[in-house]
């Protein structure tokens, strides 16, 4: 029996689901609609150097609960403040996996905190510029 030098693939059939979740899989990409666990992700990307020596650290919170993006956000200021960090961009996204009744939940999860719960703590806070993720983001400048 011939062993092939380059063994080959086993297809699916084009633009079945199969095919779809093979193509994903393949690529390291989780599919957003699949119900099972979403992996870990890091609380925080890291802290930028903005002009004038400011510091910046980024928070996402795509993909969490409610919940789950409440204690993040609540977590991250406090540790911003003892890192003496002055802004905080909040990366929501823009709510297109939310219902349409509802709008974009956790946008305004985040505007409702920082304007009730974490007052004391917010100096101001922001719309994302286009650059920095639009309405798809928050920037909240610390006490």
């Amino acid at each position: 029996m011939k062993q092939e030098r380059f063994p080959r693939k086993q297809r699916t059939i084009p633009g079945t689901t199969e095919d779809i979740l093979s193509f994903l899989a393949s690529h390291g990409t989780q599919d957003k609609d699949f119900a099972g666990p979403v992996p870990e992700k890091p609380v925080v990307r890291g802290i930028e150097k903005r002009k004038g020596g400011v510091l910046r650290k980024t928070l996402d919170l795509h993909g969490l609960t409610s919940d789950e993006a409440s204690i993040r956000l609540r977590l991250t200021i406090e540790s911003c403040q003892k890192q003496g960090i002055k802004e905080l961009l909040i990366i929501h996204g823009l709510g297109r996996h939310s219902a349409p009744a509802e709008g974009p939940v956790l946008k305004g999860l985040v505007r409702e905190m920082l304007d009730n719960e974490l007052r004391l703590s917010v100096l101001r806070f922001r719309t994302g510029l286009p650059r920095e993720g639009g309405e798809g983001a928050t920037v909240a400048y610390l006490a």
